[in-house]
């Protein structure tokens, strides 16, 4: 699978290492957010490369997760089509070569093993506000008996109109002697 020890890809220092495969990480991912429905085959394209002591992995992810709407918990195909690149550094390795913000992770040992930087990576990829297209298409927000989800700009405008906040306006009038202390 996609592990390596350093010695083996040291072997690719004058040209990078290639690496075209399908994972299936279903099971790691759904144990590590119970949230995800499904998950498909997730394609993996990319190399590592060897510079001066550090290895350099780029990979492109393709695939599918299945979600729930943040709104309606309804499922959501939530496609999966992302590059990301890590640097894994020796020890000795003086880290201010590189640019501000890039992801330089310490070599632990002697073995790299990307399987468990995709399952991150895609999980860091998931975004806080899952809608599905009907929902982001209409706006509409869920209601029940006696209550409705608003968004921000409609409960300003709901208070502005109500003229601030009513329930505290009613408490006003329970001690009316005691308005001038």
């Amino acid at each position: 699978m996609l592990k390596w020890t350093t010695q083996d890809l040291m072997k690719h220092r004058s040209e990078p290492l290639h690496l075209k495969e399908t994972l299936d990480l279903k099971a790691d991912l759904m144990q590590r957010d119970p949230e995800i429905l499904d998950v498909s085959p997730i394609a993996v394209d990319g190399y590592v490369s060897f510079d001066d002591g550090d290895f350099l992995v780029s990979a492109t992810l393709g695939g599918k997760l299945v979600i729930p709407s943040t709104r309606s918990l309804t499922p959501v195909d939530w496609p999966l089509d992302f590059t990301f690149s890590e640097v894994y550094v020796s020890p000795t390795t003086d880290k201010e070569k590189y640019e501000e913000g890039q992801l330089l992770i310490d070599l632990d040992g002697d073995e790299i093993d990307l399987v468990a930087a995709i399952a991150d990576h895609i999980l860091l990829s998931i975004p806080m506000q899952v809608l599905t297209p009907q929902e982001a298409q209409d706006g509409d927000m869920p209601t029940g008996d006696d209550w409705a989800v608003m968004g921000e700009e409609t409960y300003e405008a709901q208070r502005k109109a109500e003229g601030g906040n009513n329930a505290f306006a009613k408490l006003k009038d329970l001690f009316p002697d005691s308005d001038n202390q």
